[in-house]
């Protein structure tokens, strides 16, 4: 069961087709050993024919909407009155929410 995405988030559905990848050889007929596995596929959509021998796995992607926001820097600079003659000024950008 999926959850709702609480405000602030945008939920993002993925399928991944799994194909294993087993142990060379078979005991009484039965394939070998499953000893790791690997993505083969991946679609935004359950497949309608997956590939032969593949478990299909549908994963949720939970992304805060704020991570679709473009950069948007600004910087505010005040130079004081009394600075008549030419200065260099250095600017280190900082991440607001730190």
């Amino acid at each position: 069961m999926v959850y709702p995405a609480p405000d602030g988030f945008v939920d993002v559905d993925v399928y991944l087709q799994v194909e294993p990848r087993r142990r060379q050889g078979s005991v009484q007929g039965r394939p070998g050993k499953v000893v790791e596995a690997a993505v083969v596929a991946t679609t935004q959509s359950r497949p309608r024919k997956p590939r032969g021998g593949t478990i299909t796995t549908r994963i949720t992607l939970r992304i805060p909407q704020r991570a679709f926001d473009p950069l948007e820097p600004e910087a505010v600079i005040v130079i004081p009155m009394d600075m008549t003659e030419p200065h260099r000024i250095e600017v280190v950008a900082t991440d607001p929410a730190e």
